[in-house]
């Protein structure tokens, strides 16, 4: 596709160039050009027979027309500018999605590692580290909240009702 398009860019490079050389040809451009350096004109030949060509030799309709089609190309500019950047904002995201992943995941490693694995309590929502060896209950220090394993390895959480809640495992 690079070579594509440098290859279009070329063909189009070569296109321009004819047509400033038949430009550069035509007795009006030369006369016009001549004008233009007795005003104080600084381009060059080949810059002059370029503006006249685009411009349909400076008429008005030609002017407006390559006023038109500059004013066009700054806003696909724009918009492809503003697309580049999107597309950058994404991989962005994608990518700090990914390392706060991996980080997650060394994070449980480590708990798993010590024995702990992830639960999310239903009463808060808050995901706690349990130990999944040793006792079957737990009594948080802390906050006094009671939790109960079972043979198969689910936590349970004591509700202030005295009743018990199955916990989900978390990540």
């Amino acid at each position: 596709m690079n070579k594509r398009g440098q290859a279009l860019d070329a063909q189009i490079q070569q296109a321009q160039q004819a047509a400033v050389q038949r430009t550069m040809q035509d007795p009006d451009c030369a006369a016009r050009y001549r004008e233009h350096l007795a005003a104080g004109g600084q381009l060059s030949y080949a810059q002059f027979a370029y503006q006249y060509a685009a411009t349909g030799g400076f008429s008005a309709e030609g002017m407006a027309r390559y006023r038109s089609n500059e004013q066009a190309n700054q806003q696909r500019e724009r918009a492809a500018w503003n697309g580049y950047r999107n597309a950058q904002d994404q991989r962005d995201a994608a990518q700090q999605a990914y390392v706060d992943g991996y980080a997650r995941n060394q994070n449980e490693a480590g708990e798993v590692l010590r024995g702990n694995s992830a639960w999310v309590d239903p009463l808060s929502g808050q995901t706690r580290e349990l130990s999944y060896i040793g006792s079957n209950a737990y009594s948080d220090p802390q906050t006094g909240q009671q939790y109960r394993r079972d043979d198969s390895g689910n936590y349970y959480v004591q509700g202030s009702d005295g009743l018990w809640y199955a916990m989900t495992p978390g990540q």
